[in-house]
């Protein structure tokens, strides 16, 4: 069901020389039985979402309908078709690794329930590794750029070798190599020390935006990320939703550029809380189409098409 959204071009000018971005609303469309979505990915010429509190993985066409579900978790606590909060794994950060391949983080905002990682194939049929990354987390936990902050995992991205995990609240990103880090979480190496990088995202309300989805173009050497605003002092507890942004961080020489560019999602009436961003494609005139979802906190999920100038 599409749902009614009048195009709007929003450019924001920022601060710290950060670029500008501009991004147009083309359309949303309503997830009809997809709660609280938390992620999409796209893979091949399929696109894919999860929910937060969604024991599936829901495969989704160009418009934003459900083509197939899998089942990627246990229903043991399904209560409709959403899991019981205390208790789910809090699917937060989705990404493909290649068109067969894609990666599911849980938050790790309440242990032991949402320490969980997800290595799922697409064949020809779906096939689920699932991992009880508390160890691994409680390392993240500890770590100095965190300083006691929550950990609440958000975003995934790839580049190159490294993956990206984007933490939410204070907003850290932490580095690993993959291949060192799938052999450690399968018990082949020990643990190794992440790098990590601190950013200061913009505000509303007096309220700090945080990461909540990502991804990397690796020919064009730029990172996407969503974040957004809840009223809230916590990684666990919702909050009251004040708004979304679309950043780009530019890759130089491998590293992520402390500048990036910004600009505020617009809002039809009521306040977005912007999960997860994608690449549908990018147009000829050099513009990128991309595909969000958000989630309203009371299991509703919407999709959005955009075009981002950069």
């Amino acid at each position: 069901m599409k749902i009614a959204f009048i195009s709007l071009l929003l450019t924001i000018a920022t601060t710290c020389n950060r670029p500008l971005l501009e991004l147009e609303v083309i359309d949303t469309t309503l997830l009809e039985n997809v709660p609280s979505a938390s992620g999409i990915t796209k893979a091949g010429d399929k696109f894919f979402v999860i929910g937060d509190d969604s024991p599936y993985l829901f495969k989704v066409d160009e418009d934003g309908r459900i083509l197939d579900k899998s089942l990627i978790y246990s229903t043991e606590l399904l209560d409709g078709n959403r899991l019981d909060k205390v208790k789910k794994p809090d699917f937060e950060a989705l990404e493909s690794v290649n068109e067969n391949e894609i990666l599911a983080f849980g938050s790790g905002a309440k242990s032991p329930e949402r320490d969980i990682f997800l290595h799922i194939t697409l064949n020809d049929s779906i096939n689920v590794n699932t991992y009880q990354v508390s160890e691994f987390y409680d390392h993240l936990r500890k770590h100095h750029a965190l300083d006691g902050a929550h950990l609440n995992i958000e975003g995934v991205a790839l580049y190159h070798e490294n993956i990206y995990l984007f933490n939410r609240g204070k907003n850290v990103i932490f580095i690993f190599d993959y291949s060192d880090l799938l052999d450690y979480l399968e018990g082949r190496k020990t643990f190794s020390e992440p790098q990590a990088l601190v950013y200061k995202l913009p505000q509303i309300d007096g309220f700090e935006s945080g990461f909540s989805g990502a991804t990397i173009l690796e020919e064009e050497n730029l990172v996407l990320f969503t974040a957004s605003v809840e009223k809230t002092g916590t990684a666990y507890n919702d909050g009251q939703i004040a708004g979304s942004f679309i950043g780009a961080i530019p890759i130089v020489n491998n590293t992520f550029s402390k500048k990036y560019g910004v600009a505020a999602i617009p809002n039809n009436d009521t306040p977005l809380k912007v999960e997860s961003v994608t690449v549908a494609e990018k147009t000829p005139d050099g513009k990128l189409r991309l595909s969000l979802v958000t989630d309203d906190d009371k299991g509703n999920s919407i999709r959005l098409n955009c075009l981002l100038k950069i």
